[in-house]
């Protein structure tokens, strides 16, 4: 190095020496009380100069049920994302997050405003988010605070973002007492609790709470508005593209001991009593083995996977376990309080799953997705009454594929992608509404349709055409990309994000997600607009009619189908499983 540039060097070290103390000087590092320690925080500043309060790695539990975590003395730094739960990382995520995985993953981090609450308020509305993922992947340090202070902060609210266990470590069952499962939704519960008893002093509301979440997280959103222990801690929820009523959200116990079984024999468990039906004693002995397994060895991933296509469901997941969900989903949903909800989809979620199983539209994918439709129209005929039932010819009317020789090709794969995601999504989001508002509950209702060309990147190889799918709302609330890396965002794509992040923190706040700066009125479904919803693009417009008969004709069958097979024992229960790898 020249001389020159040793003093040019040494010049900005100072200058930067120099800015980061006045910096602390007028931010000193933020710190809050809770029942089990003091943390201490860092500052983030906007870009309109204000100051957040950011807290990472605030422990709210431990395993294995989990349990409240043990006090620590000492101020504890809350300035670095913790472990992440483990998983199976997607390569973009290994490269991007540099954040290792750990069964030690139970933690939270708290976003806050730095400034006073409006007068007259307690404290600021909060919003706390559970990320998706299937219940096997994804974690809160990809939901960056950098963004979410920028996004979601900056318009006056605290948000919470959560890590819970994952795949077999938060789901694992052996269908009895000795490991009934459902550890992650007591580790989501935990984390709930600990935000109602503490977030007061970090600035928030504790009777002003919001959850959110998408896809498996707007799952665990609804069931935790369903669990008798969790169902009172807060009054609002936004539920992207996942909620209780899809068949993949709630397994039966005997299909998750399964694969648990299976999983454990894989690893080199050898069962007591071979050729016999699995026991208590097996179980236990199960149990003790995959205590000696290291954690990393339990690790999931959806890239690839092709359960979803297969059976309609995940390979782990949340069941009912007769404490945490004591009853069936119908009877919770029932008894459960009214709620302030905003539920939707995007247009195309069945796009994301056709990259996710790795699958083209062509003729084999045709003829798969027909027979998979034929098993769900007679698994429901044969659980309705005659005039409920449905044919398999009436269900092809439905989406013009009893027309196929004259549909246009572009036509047809759009046709097929529809079908695909009202079985994923579709149905069971407009079961959802009916159920909900039926019990009283407000529902706001929307269809995502923005979508950047960018984002899909090399996925689009598997993709019949580019559209909104499952996971684009969240690109734009957060700023990231679900799908593949980065990508460079337009005019449009910010001014979605400020629209859409408008319309969740005024809902967060009032329970209504219309404002002042909105230049339309989101109105709620009721009776005669059982179908209306928003269409969210960069000029989000209201939709008061939709044709809902393909929902309302097939809505029966997947809320029959649903209700018996969570609840379904060993005995009765049938895989109906259709193989992928016999129509590639």
């Amino acid at each position: 190095m020249t001389a020159f540039k040793r003093k040019v060097s040494a010049k900005l070290t100072r200058m930067g020496s120099t800015i980061s103390a006045k910096k602390a000087a007028i931010y000193p590092h933020p710190e809050a009380d809770t029942q089990y320690g003091r943390v201490q925080g860092r500052h983030f500043l906007l870009p309109n100069g204000r100051s957040t309060s950011v807290y990472l790695g605030i422990p709210f539990a431990k395993p294995p049920k989990p349990q409240p975590p043990d006090p620590w003395p000492d101020v504890l730094s809350a300035a670095k994302y913790k472990s992440r739960s483990i998983q199976k990382d997607f390569i973009w995520d290994a490269i991007e997050l540099q954040v290792g995985k750990s069964e030690d993953c139970l933690y939270l981090n708290v976003m806050a405003p730095n400034w006073a609450p409006p007068e007259g308020q307690c404290g600021f509305p909060v919003m706390f988010y559970i990320h998706g993922g299937g219940f096997v992947m994804d974690s809160a340090v990809k939901y960056h605070y950098t963004k979410i202070c920028r996004n979601l902060v900056s318009m006056g609210v605290v948000v919470v973002t959560i890590q819970y266990r994952l795949g077999f470590l938060g789901y694992f069952s052996t269908d009895d007492d000795v490991c009934v499962g459902n550890n992650g939704l007591w580790d989501q519960f935990m984390a709930l609790k600990f935000v109602k008893e503490n977030i007061q002093n970090f600035g928030g509301d504790p009777n002003n709470i919001t959850l959110f979440g998408q896809s498996a997280g707007g799952v665990s959103c609804d069931l935790l508005s369903l669990s008798p222990y969790s169902r009172d801690l807060f009054d609002k929820m936004v539920l992207m593209a996942g909620n209780a009523e899809t068949i993949w959200s709630v397994s039966p116990r005997c299909r998750v001991a399964r694969n648990c079984r299976a999983k454990a024999l894989k690893l080199g468990f050898k069962k007591p009593s071979p050729g016999e039906k699995w026991s208590k004693t097996d179980h236990e002995e199960l149990m003790r083995f995959m205590l000696t397994v290291p954690a990393e060895k339990l690790g999931l991933t959806m890239i690839g996977m092709t359960e979803i296509f297969e059976s309609m469901q995940l390979p782990v997941t949340p069941v009912i376990d007769g404490d945490f969900l004591p009853k069936s989903l119908a009877e919770l949903r029932k008894e459960a309080p009214k709620k302030l909800v905003i539920a939707g989809n995007c247009q195309y979620e069945g796009l994301l799953f056709l990259a996710l199983g790795m699958k083209h539209v062509d003729r084999k994918l045709i003829k798969f997705v027909k027979l998979r439709a034929s098993t769900l129209i007679m698994e429901g005929n044969a659980l309705l009454p005659k005039n409920e039932q449905m044919t398999f010819k009436a269900w092809e009317a439905l989406y013009g594929l009893n027309k196929t020789a004259t549909v246009d090709k572009k036509d047809l794969k759009r046709k097929i992608v529809t079908l695909i995601g009202d079985m994923v999504n579709g149905v069971p989001h407009f079961v959802l509404c009916n159920r909900l508002r039926e019990n009283g509950s407000t529902v706001y209702s929307y269809n995502f349709h923005h979508f950047n060309n960018q984002a899909l990147q090399t996925l689009s190889f598997y993709l019949p055409f580019n559209g909104a799918t499952h996971c684009s709302e969240i690109n734009s609330i957060f700023d990231i990309n679900m799908f593949v890396g980065p990508y460079v965002r337009t005019d449009r794509d910010r001014q979605v994000t400020k629209q859409v992040c408008s319309m969740l923190t005024n809902f967060a706040r009032t329970g209504n997600p219309n404002g002042p700066s909105t230049s339309f009125e989101w109105l709620p479904i009721n009776n005669i607009f059982p179908t209306r919803h928003l269409v969210i693009t960069s000029e989000p417009q209201m939709k008061e009619k939709q044709d809902h008969s393909r929902f309302e004709k097939q809505a029966q069958h997947f809320t029959v189908i649903h209700d018996m097979m969570t609840l379904i024992g060993e005995d009765d229960y049938t895989d109906f499983s259709i193989t992928v790898k016999d129509f590639r």
